[in-house]
């Protein structure tokens, strides 16, 4: 195994390492609690499935822990409970993780079982069976919330010819086309040492984990990744426009583009443009701020385009919930102020006081062990480095009006646009 040098002090001392079969491994002793927090990271999540079979990482993902090749979903569930510990695997567009909470004393129990699951999953004719019925339950569940369809189609007219055109979970058709045969083929082609990142934090001494992790995992095969090419997102020239007729009282409104990857020279200007014009420090954000506090257009109204930031582009969205009577007039503010932050200086005290939110809620990421472990993952995967968390308020503060003008300008578009309303017929400015 090799390891690189744990750098400069600070509040929490990362060291990075690589096991025997390529696993990079982050480890951060903390000996506060006599616990442990791992996070175990797979790259390649939704958007790695096939459009055929869309949904199958999630499926992965819930049945990793439903039973392995020598010890079944209840066995599995009684071992880590009886010691009061947590396994719980997740999926998004981009990853994969099962992450690990259970005390110091139990590690070895704890790496015996997340070993397993990762690396031995049985994935059932039962169980494929049981999780497929599950998802369509969901999807159908979903599909009566007008809000969450309309998110979905405004997906689909953003992201056209992209991965991220489709819900992760995939669609009715695509779900009921999935066999234990996709998920097995889905795990050999993902499920890999080179293509996983582990984070461990809590009580324990980086030689000892570091000799546990090589026992439990080091001896996990590693071979080559079959990585799907598709071409990166285009943000639209045109506009497009989607009407869903649905029998509601109330109307719901998406409005926006193609966004921003995390690692865009622009993110931290956008970050606090989001604070300003959509969301976070109350009554800052000018467009809750218009549409709801003075119009009393909506209960729910947001804005924002950095947090959906990703490995690839996230979106920007501006939503509101309104009656199907006040579109027009919800559509008209959104413009405006949208219109206003790319013409206009953001007001020097809006600013200060976007920064003094950011600033001041960042630290409340960093509580946990867990927290920490997820954010170390974070930083490989976005090559933050870490000591990002000493460096992000510096980020913050150096941002200028100027260059929120700049990110607004670059960025934001009313001319060329998704339009999504979902609403009953006749809603007025509906498409």
């Amino acid at each position: 195994m090799t390891t690189s040098n744990p750098g400069q002090r600070r509040a929490f001392q990362p060291e990075s390492f690589e096991l025997s079969n390529g696993l990079r491994v982050i480890l951060v002793e903390n000996h506060t609690l006599p616990s442990i927090s791992l996070s175990l990271t797979v790259l390649g999540g939704a958007r790695t499935d096939n459009e055929d079979f869309a949904g199958a990482a999630v499926m992965v993902s819930r049945l990793l822990d439903e039973g392995t090749e020598t010890r079944t979903s209840l066995e599995i569930a009684d071992a880590i409970e009886s010691v009061g510990g947590n396994i719980e695997c997740d999926s998004s567009h981009d990853r994969t993780t099962v992450y690990l909470g259970i005390l110091s004393k139990d590690i070895d129990l704890g790496l015996e079982l997340l070993a397993d699951v990762i690396t031995h999953p049985a994935f059932t004719d039962e169980y494929v069976s049981n999780e497929r019925e599950r998802i369509l339950a969901e999807i159908r569940s979903a599909m009566d919330r007008p809000q969450v369809i309309a998110g979905w189609e405004f997906n689909e007219l953003v992201y056209r010819g992209h991965p991220l055109h489709r819900p992760a979970h995939g669609y009715p058709e695509t779900i009921e086309r999935i066999e234990r045969e996709h998920l097995t083929a889905f795990h050999h082609s993902q499920f890999v040492p080179s293509n996983a990142i582990l984070s461990a934090v809590g009580d324990f001494k980086i030689d000892d984990m570091l000799a546990k992790l090589e026992r439990s995992l080091g001896t996990w095969d590693d071979r080559s990744v079959a990585i799907r090419e598709f071409a990166p997102p285009v943000r639209q020239t045109d506009i497009r426009r989607k009407f869903l007729p649905i029998s509601t009282e109330q109307a719901h409104v998406y409005f926006g583009h193609l966004g921003i990857r995390r690692t865009d020279p622009d993110y931290y200007a956008l970050q606090l443009l989001d604070v300003i014009l959509g969301g976070g420090a109350g009554l800052t954000a000018r467009i809750p701020r218009k549409l709801r506090d003075e119009q009393g257009l909506a209960y729910t109204t947001f804005a924002s385009i950095a947090a959906s930031a990703g490995l690839d582009p996230g979106k920007f969205i501006a939503y509101i919930g309104t009656s199907p009577d006040n579109v027009e007039l919800a559509m008209k503010g959104f413009i405006e102020e949208i219109d206003r932050i790319v013409a206009e200086p953001v007001e020097a005290q809006e600013l200060a006081d976007a920064k003094a939110y950011l600033t001041g809620s960042f630290v409340f990421a960093f509580e946990s062990n867990s927290q920490i472990a997820r954010f170390l993952i974070n930083a490989k995967v976005f090559g933050f480095g870490f000591d990002y968390v000493e460096h992000y308020p510096r980020y913050i503060e150096n941002v200028t009006v100027a260059d929120i003008r700049n990110a607004a300008a670059n960025h934001l578009s009313t001319t060329q646009y998704s339009l999504v309303i979902a609403g009953p017929e006749g809603t007025p400015g509906a498409i």
